[in-house]
């Protein structure tokens, strides 16, 4: 699907609770450092939040809203909130991120490596959710320093893999009881992306609206290998990458006592006769934010996939109190 140029501008309503946002996410396997950079608008203000994990643990953990913005803002370069900047290069193709806090400093470039997941406004999770819009894999490469009072400058050079996505809309949080974004993202050729909402009410997996796409070559096949029991992919040299929506992903989720997710699979059918992606991972790296009647249990996976080791995120947003 070719996305129109206009879609990389903010969206605005004067709907109740109507929000839009652009997320950056990255991982990078060499340096043991991920992160989320996210800036948007909602009610005529700006926010941002930056999260960078180092070897397992937050290393940066900033957030800041209420920025009072222009009217008719028409582009992210024109907003600035919680130090981050956010410019299109190339729509839909390349993108600039930049956060710059006290003793903090992340650059980073994107770049999309295939077609784009999109969330049309007629599909059952964006009328359930309230939220449209598309999530784009990327390969992302950049910096980020960190000073630390009374040690050396550490800079960390940025080599991975990611996803950005532009998401808006007004969710209803009185109708739902959490949402749950999972991602992977296995180099240039391979990609997934699942988006749950679970109705109030509703007591597990089962009961959830999902949105779910892979993105792979098109003549990718998964093969029986005996020496890979979960199978391997064989892909046709030459055949770029699509995005082909899984319509009933099937997800299962391990948790500790106090409701932090520690195991997951995912599978992702094409169809009722397959081909089936099945991944497997255990979180790297995680934090909890509280948001208010919210709370974000934020974390980055390291996934097993047909025979290949990826990351990618997974985030559950659940509500806690009224």
């Amino acid at each position: 699907m070719v996305l129109d140029p206009d879609l990389e501008r903010p969206r605005v309503s004067e709907a109740p609770g109507f929000s839009d946002a652009v997320t950056c996410a990255f991982a990078d396997e060499a340096s043991g450092v991920q992160g989320t950079i996210r800036i948007g608008l909602a009610a005529g203000a700006a926010s941002g939040l930056t999260m960078v994990f180092v070897g397992g643990v937050p290393a940066v953990a900033h957030a800041e809203g209420g920025i009072a913005v222009d009217a008719g803002v028409r582009d992210y370069g024109e907003l600035s909130a919680a130090g981050i900047t956010h410019r299109v290069v190339e729509p839909h193709r390349r993108w600039t991120v930049s956060a710059t806090l006290e003793g903090v400093v992340v650059e980073l470039d994107l770049e999309a490596t295939g077609p784009a997941f999109v969330l049309s406004p007629t599909h059952a999770a964006a009328r359930r959710g309230g939220m449209e819009g598309y999530e784009q894999p990327c390969r992302v490469r950049g910096r980020v320093e960190l000073q630390v009072p009374d040690q050396p400058l550490r800079r960390i050079e940025i080599d991975g893999v990611g996803q950005r996505g532009h998401q808006w809309g007004a969710p209803d949080w009185e109708s739902l009881e959490l949402s749950r974004t999972v991602t992977g993202w296995f180099g240039d050729d391979l990609a997934f992306n699942v988006s749950a909402m679970r109705p109030a009410g509703a007591a597990s997996h089962a009961d959830e609206v999902a949105w779910a796409s892979v993105a792979r070559p098109a003549a990718m096949v998964a093969r029986e290998d005996e020496d890979a029991p979960d199978g391997s992919d064989a892909p046709d040299p030459g055949a770029g990458p699509e995005a082909v929506e899984a319509p009933e992903p099937r997800i299962s989720t391990t948790v500790d006592g106090e409701g932090h997710h520690t195991f997951a699979t995912v599978e992702l059918w094409e169809s009722d006769e397959g081909p089936v992606w099945t991944a497997t991972g255990e979180p790297i790296s995680g934090t909890t934010l509280e948001l208010g009647r919210l709370r974000l249990d934020m974390a980055f996976f390291r996934w097993r996939l047909h025979g290949r080791t990826g990351l990618g995120r997974y985030d559950i947003l659940r509500r806690v109190g009224d």
